[in-house]
């Protein structure tokens, strides 16, 4: 035979609910501020070419994603659409000291750092979904908690 939970211990699930939500909002709000202040400090501002938010400073996920997608387009289009496996195929086939090599080398160098640049962005995208995640779960907590406070002998 089963027993129900006294009235005293479903107020305490309650109380360790609310302190769990309550550190669960503060930190990914802390973190979500955090990256939000960082990504503005850095002073990107999204270019002209983008798809949406041309001229919005970079400080937040939207415009953070869509800078990393113009970062690859551009890195694309300056290596004249080759991909990294694309380049190393022709490195291959290139005298060395040649002008040829010599071109396929910047090619390669602005993908790399083209690369190096989303992937930073896309970092904190994803560090801005586990902020509102956290958020969120959090006042899950403090939802929970606060009804799990209210429960009477």
């Amino acid at each position: 035979m089963t027993t129900l939970p006294t009235a005293s211990a479903l107020r305490r699930v309650g109380g360790l609910a609310l302190v769990a939500g309550s550190v669960f909002v503060s930190v990914g709000a802390s973190a979500w501020l955090t990256v939000s202040k960082q990504l503005s400090d850095e002073k990107i501002t999204v270019p002209g070419n983008a798809p949406r938010f041309k001229g919005k400073p970079v400080k937040g996920p939207a415009t953070a994603y869509v800078e990393a997608l113009v970062i690859k387009s551009n890195a694309e289009r300056g290596a004249g659409g080759r991909t990294f496996a694309d380049i190393s195929e022709a490195l291959r086939g290139v005298e060395a000291g040649s002008a040829e090599e010599t071109e396929l080398r910047k090619q390669s160098s602005s993908l790399s750092t083209g690369a190096a640049l989303r992937t930073s962005l896309m970092t904190s995208v994803l560090a801005f979904g586990v902020s509102a995640f956290a958020v969120g779960l959090g006042a899950f907590f403090l939802i929970v908690g606060s009804q799990l406070g209210r429960v009477r002998r």
